[in-house]
C-alpha cells in the first residue's frame, strides 16, 4: 500500500518494528513447508500473544491492540516486509473472534478470548458442507434441543485447520426456513461424539479436514447470540474475512512479484536464454493485476473505515486476487524451471503453485463472485434472473 500515513500511524510501525527486531527469529529467514510452517505458525503466534501484538483489531478490554484502519494497514505490512508466517489461530483470532465480541455473552468472552489469544485453543470454521458450499443457506447439520444442551448430527468438509483444531464455530440448522433457521454454536471438538478425517491436498499437506458429528453435544450456553441467527452472524465473520484481510494478500502478492522481478532481471543479465520476451510479459501482465488489487483494497478500506457499505469491492478483490495470484505462480514456474521442483531454495514456489490451484474455489468460487459483480451491476446472473 502507498499512501501517506498520519504520525500517530508512523509512531505505532515505529515501536511495532522496534519489537519485531528484537522478536522475530532470525532463522526463519528461509521459509519451510509442512508440519514444521504448521508449528512456526504456531509458535509465532505465541510470541505475539506474549508481546500483547497479536490481535489488532480486538478491543482494548478483550486483549487487543484496538488499533485504526490505518494501524492495521502499517501491522500488515511490517508482517509482511520480515515474511512473518501468518499465526495459526488466524481463524479464531481475525474472523470468529469480532463476532463473538459483538454477538457473544460477558461469559463467553471471558472463557474464549484469552485461550484463543494465547493458541490454548486453536479454531476452526464449520461452515460448509458436501451440499452446502457455495450456497451456504442450504446446510444440513442439524442441532436437536435436548433442554440444557444440543444434539449435533451432521457432516463439515473443508474445514480449515480442523486436523489442529480443538474449538470449532459451527453453523447448524435449528429450524426449517433457509436464512432464519441456522444458528451459531461452539463445538469441542475432543468429544467422543466428533470425528475428524484429513484431506490431503495437492501439495501432499493435511490443512484440510472431513469433520463428522454424530450425537456430538453443544451444552446451550455455546450458542452464540440469539437463536436461529446464525445467518446474520455467519454474514458477518466472512466481513472481516474478506475486509482488511484481503490487504495482507496484496502485499504478499505484490512482495512475491518483486521477488520474482528480481530473479527474472538477474537471469537476464546474465545472458539465459529462456528469458525472453515471453516471461517480461507475464511479468508485465502480473504486476498489473498487483496494482489494480492494490486499488480495490484501498477503497474498500476506505469504505471501512467511513463506516459505508463495501458492495461488491470484497468479490472484486476476491477475484482479483485469486485469478491474478495464479497467473503469478504459474510465471515464476516458467522462470524457475526444474529449479521449483529441485530442494533448495527455489522449491517453495512449488507448492505454492500447487496451493494456488484452489484459490479459485475457496471461499467463494470465481463464478460466485462473478455472479456478485454482476448484481450489483444490475445484470443477469448465470443462473438466469437478477
Amino acid at each position: 500500500m502507498n499512501f501517506t500515513y498520519s504520525k500517530e500511524a508512523e509512531e505505532f510501525r515505529s515501536s511495532f518494528r522496534t519489537w519485531l527486531n528484537a522478536n522475530f527469529p532470525q532463522e526463519w529467514d528461509k521459509e519451510v513447508t509442512g508440519d514444521e510452517w504448521v508449528q512456526r505458525r504456531k509458535q509465532w503466534g505465541k510470541t505475539l500473544a506474549e508481546g500483547g501484538w497479536v490481535a489488532p483489531s480486538w478491543p482494548r478490554e478483550y486483549g487487543g491492540l484496538g488499533l485504526t484502519i490505518e494501524q492495521q494497514l502499517v501491522y500488515i505490512e511490517e508482517l509482511v516486509k520480515i515474511n512473518a508466517p501468518e499465526v495459526l489461530n488466524s481463524n479464531g483470532i481475525g474472523i470468529f473472534a469480532l463476532t463473538l465480541i459483538k454477538y457473544g455473552t460477558e461469559e463467553q468472552k471471558k472463557h474464549y478470548l484469552p485461550k484463543m489469544l494465547k493458541h490454548e485453543d486453536i479454531w476452526c470454521q464449520g461452515f460448509s458442507e458436501p451440499n452446502a458450499g457455495s450456497d451456504l443457506a442450504g446446510l444440513q447439520t442439524k442441532a436437536e434441543d435436548k433442554g440444557d444442551y444440543f444434539l449435533l448430527n451432521g457432516q463439515k468438509v473443508w474445514t480449515s485447520y480442523a486436523p489442529y483444531a480443538n474449538k470449532c464455530y459451527v453453523l447448524v440448522r435449528t429450524a426449517e426456513p433457509r436464512y432464519k433457521g441456522i444458528s451459531l454454536m461452539i463445538l469441542d471438538m475432543n468429544q467422543k461424539g466428533v470425528t475428524v478425517r484429513p484431506i490431503k491436498n495437492i501439495a501432499g499437506e493435511s490443512e484440510l479436514a472431513e469433520v463428522f458429528m454424530d450425537d456430538a453435544i453443544v451444552p446451550k450456553e455455546d450458542v452464540v447470540g440469539e437463536l436461529n441467527n446464525g445467518w446474520e452472524m455467519a454474514n458477518f465473520a466472512l466481513s472481516n474475512e474478506r475486509g482488511i484481510h484481503f490487504a495482507q494478500r496484496s502485499l504478499k502478492m505484490q512482495q512475491e512479484f518483486q521477488q520474482l522481478l528480481t530473479l527474472f532481471t538477474e537471469r537476464a543479465a546474465s545472458g539465459q536464454s529462456y528469458v525472453n520476451g515471453r516471461l517480461q510479459t507475464q511479468l508485465v501482465k502480473a504486476y498489473l493485476s498487483c496494482e489494480i488489487l492494490k486499488s480495490v483494497c484501498l477503497r474498500n478500506i476506505a469504505l471501512i473505515s467511513q463506516g459505508e457499505e463495501t458492495g461488491s469491492l470484497p468479490a472484486i478483490a476476491k477475484l482479483t486476487w485469486s485469478e491474478g495470484h495464479q497467473d503469478l505462480l504459474n510465471t515464476s514456474l516458467d522462470l524457475l524451471g526444474e529449479e521449483s521442483i529441485v530442494k533448495g531454495d527455489h522449491e517453495v514456489w512449488m507448492e505454492k503453485f500447487l496451493l494456488s490451484r484452489a484459490e479459485t474455489i475457496y471461499a467463494g468460487t470465481t463464478q460466485v463472485q462473478k455472479n456478485i459483480i454482476a448484481k450489483s451491476l444490475g445484470l443477469p446472473s448465470s443462473k438466469g434472473g437478477r
